[in-house]
């Protein structure tokens, strides 16, 4: 994503698919004022300059400071609002993360760059709206097949030393994405970080993510998924905080993906349930099914409670900033749910009836005596959804 809410940046001049394709959601002015409060000690540094490399038509660029500002942007139409702010010395349309070094945007090695901005942060394996897929045409050793990534990976290859950025918070929180931040987790720390939903932008879709404001410092010493789980995330005008560490989800007890080779494939009770791999995914997909597919998990009868709780998590879970928690694994403690196993069986029943009235008879009375359910239970659906909201929404401070 790149760039403002407000009118003066909006990419008016590219159509739906191609703002998906160049991540071009512009950036609101308070969020850019932030990024300048951040770097403000680092702009007094000898020989600072301030780079932004995907600087669309310039919300991040401030033509009152007395300090050297450059910009490179790949999209020519945006380039001719950059052309009215700033110095053609310092201006370079084309492909910032191809052929990165500091010599092509005539900065010395001795300059202290700053790099800022809202790069684009797009998975270009994901099917676009208009069926299409995009390509990351970058340096080899900054590859990756999220733009943003690849992005982070300039910086470190510029030799930056301070960034400051916006970019999804999965990229930190999810620590397969972690991993894929080498190098330039090794060579950076995470000084600051501040929280706000990607609602804020325009043109995105209806399910909300974290999108964090990040001040990082070169650093030898870099950071490790430990530093992250448990760093303290301030929310953009709020007095809460977000620290991964203080919530429990359940990757280490229910499955999140279809078998492997070796597993079991076929439900023992011909029960699935789609795949999911995060609350925003859960929510957004299908849940149980009677007809497997390539997508499906297959759920036991041993195990059929786990998934009772997925599905009454992602029908209930709604706390008031649900836009934090999106990119999260499905919360839950394993010993709530064993001990309300027969609650989100019953709520799932009750709820889900013409997918398990399509069950054969004896395969439902096996279900039901398995877990000591009785027929004269499954009733009163208002008053379980109600105690599983209570139970499910306790699970966030």
């Amino acid at each position: 994503m790149r760039i403002a809410k407000s009118s003066e940046f909006e990419p008016k001049h590219l159509l739906s698919s191609e703002q998906i394709k160049l991540g071009s959601f512009y950036t609101p002015r308070k969020i850019v004022d932030i990024v300048h409060r951040l770097i403000k000690v680092y702009k007094n540094y000898p020989k600072a300059v301030i780079f932004d490399n995907a600087a669309g038509a310039g919300a991040f660029i401030k033509t009152e400071d007395k300090i050297v500002y450059k910009a490179a942007e790949c999209d020519p139409i945006a380039g001719r609002f950059l052309k009215e702010k700033m110095s053609q010395n310092n201006l370079f349309i084309e492909n910032s993360i191809s052929n990165v070094n500091r010599e092509k945007y005539n900065i010395a090695r001795s300059d202290f760059l700053i790099q800022i901005g809202n790069p684009p942060y797009n998975d270009t394996t994901s099917v676009y709206r208009n069926g299409q897929k995009g390509k990351n045409i970058c340096d080899a050793d900054l590859f990756d097949r999220d733009l943003g990534i690849s992005f982070l990976k300039s910086y470190n290859k510029l030799q930056s030393n301070i960034v400051c950025v916006l970019h999804p918070l999965s990229y930190l929180i999810k620590e397969s994405n972690f991993k894929r931040l080498q190098p330039f987790s090794k060579n950076y720390r995470l000084k600051k970080g501040i929280l706000f939903s990607s609602s804020l932008f325009q043109n995105v879709s209806n399910m909300s993510f974290p999108i964090v404001i990040a001040l990082y410092k070169k650093n030898p010493k870099g950071m490790k998924y430990n530093d992250i789980q448990n760093f303290k995330f301030s929310i953009i005008e709020s007095k809460k905080a977000f620290r991964l560490n203080n919530y429990v989800n359940v990757d280490s007890f229910i499955r999140k993906y279809p078998p492997r080779k070796a597993d079991v494939q076929i439900s023992d009770i011909g029960i699935y349930y789609h795949t999911f791999r995060d609350i925003n995914s859960l929510i957004r997909n299908r849940g149980f099914h009677i007809q497997k597919g390539r997508h499906s998990i297959v759920v036991n009868l041993k195990d059929f409670y786990k998934y009772a709780y997925i599905y009454s998590f992602k029908r209930l879970f709604r706390p008031e900033d649900m836009w934090m928690y999106g990119n999260l694994s499905p919360l839950g403690h394993k010993q709530l749910i064993e001990d309300n196993k027969k609650l989100f069986l019953i709520y799932t029943f009750l709820s889900e009836k013409k997918i398990f009235f399509q069950l054969e008879n004896k395969v439902m009375s096996r279900i039901l005596k398995f877990y000591s359910i009785k027929n004269n239970e499954l009733q009163n659906l208002s008053q379980i959804k109600k105690s599983i909201f209570s139970l499910i929404n306790s699970l966030v401070f």
